[in-house]
């Protein structure tokens, strides 16, 4: 039977599974197997939305195990891979605005959204989105299918709908018996679209993570598949954004070579999030890979989402980010087992960069990435967050 309603953060007695067993070798989490956690009740989570340009929107829902996520974000890191675990099957749908109005008879409010993530891609979000995961009240969303057709895909949508549109589904998305705080990292595309979630939730903080140049860049091109690029999904039609950057019509920019349309297709990302931060009330941050994993637990959880941690909150997610989830498919890197460990790579990719690649990122992204630090220093009084990078979790988070 589904549980309806569930004291936030009430702790049942579990017999194993921890995080650490799950995780394959978390053993700063090791310790918790022996004392009582909680178990997260599942609840009907829209996994779809269709129709969103007129009249009332349809949603697919699925009842998705929170409490297998929390215990190791690392497996399931993406929306998609936490609803294939979860064998939705045929789950069930309903009109937005009904599922919506049912909610107050069943006795739910809703959580608003305590903090989003954006990104420039291949930047940590992912890490970012598993640390927050491994806490068991906080509910994460980690680049969900529905939101994205409304904010990307409804092109002949007003504000005002899309506002609205935006609100009814993150009610639903936020309709926890369990749950205290609520997160979204988002595709790194909606990047160009903060505005819009920015007009439905005005109060909520955002962060948006950057990186090094030419270090992005070669995350983009790993192993040398430019083909497989995250950055050239747009290249054969490309935006006329990322296309006024290089100069060109739209139809020109198809042809420039793999390693300027990525640079210019990041730099993009990079202005629209400049662009938004720079807005009057703004509630953005520019984050630094640099700065992680600890400048999430020592600044923008406590400083800039308003959120506290406990001690042990803190070591939870600062073991959680010991673990990189991206190897999770062993038979895509054969070489490198499921949930190994996290270890840095900046100095690898920047040997490893080709000519062409420095060249790009030097002439096309570079100087957005200096008014990234710039905007940084800006919002934090100077302070550039390197500091917390890999402060000893056993320090205050506050």
């Amino acid at each position: 039977a589904e549980v309806r309603r569930v004291r936030a953060g009430k702790v049942r007695k579990r017999v194993g599974g921890s995080l650490a067993e799950a995780g394959g070798g978390l053993e700063a989490l090791s310790r918790s197997s022996n004392r009582s956690e909680p178990i997260v009740p599942s609840f009907w989570v829209p996994t779809e939305i269709a129709h969103v340009e007129h009249g009332d929107p349809r949603v697919s829902l699925c009842r998705l195990d929170f409490d297998s996520y929390y215990r190791n974000p690392s497996k399931t890191p993406m929306f998609r891979d936490l609803v294939g675990a979860s064998r939705c099957g045929r789950g069930k749908s309903g009109s937005l605005n009904q599922l919506v109005a049912d909610l107050e008879p069943r006795g739910i409010t809703p959580l608003t959204p305590t903090g989003f993530v954006f990104h420039e891609s291949r930047v940590g979000s992912t890490l970012i989105a598993n640390m927050l995961g491994s806490i068991p009240t906080n509910l994460v969303y980690s680049e969900s299918a529905p939101p994205p057709a409304v904010i990307n895909h409804c092109r002949t949508c007003d504000a005002e709908r899309r506002t609205d549109l935006l609100q009814k589904l993150f009610a639903l998305m936020g309709a926890s018996p369990f749950h205290t705080h609520l997160y979204f990292k988002f595709q790194s595309i909606t990047v160009p679209n903060i505005a819009a979630l920015s007009a439905a939730f005005p109060a909520t903080p955002w962060i948006f993570v950057y990186r090094e140049p030419v270090q992005v860049m070669m995350s983009h091109f790993k192993r040398g598949r430019a083909a497989s690029a995250p950055c050239l999904r747009e290249h054969r039609r490309p935006r006329k954004a990322t296309a006024d950057l290089l100069g060109l019509e739209p139809r020109a920019a198809a042809s420039v070579s793999p390693e300027r349309y990525c640079a210019a297709h990041l730099a993009m990302l990079c202005a629209a999030a400049l662009e938004n931060e720079n807005l009057p009330d703004s509630k953005g941050l520019m984050l630094n890979y640099d700065s992680l994993p600890g400048a999430l637990l020592h600044y923008v959880l406590p400083k800039h989402f308003a959120v506290p941690l406990t001690p042990p909150q803190a070591a939870t997610m600062f073991a959680t980010s010991a673990i990189y989830s991206k190897r999770r498919k062993a038979a895509a890197l054969p070489d490198e087992p499921p949930d190994a460990p996290w270890a840095g790579d900046s100095e690898q990719k920047e040997q490893a960069a080709t000519p062409q690649v420095k060249a790009a990122a030097a002439d096309l992204l570079r100087p957005y990435f200096d008014k990234l630090l710039r905007a940084t220093l800006a919002k934090t009084a100077g302070d550039d967050l390197l500091r917390f990078s890999h402060l000893d979790p056993a320090a205050s988070a506050s």
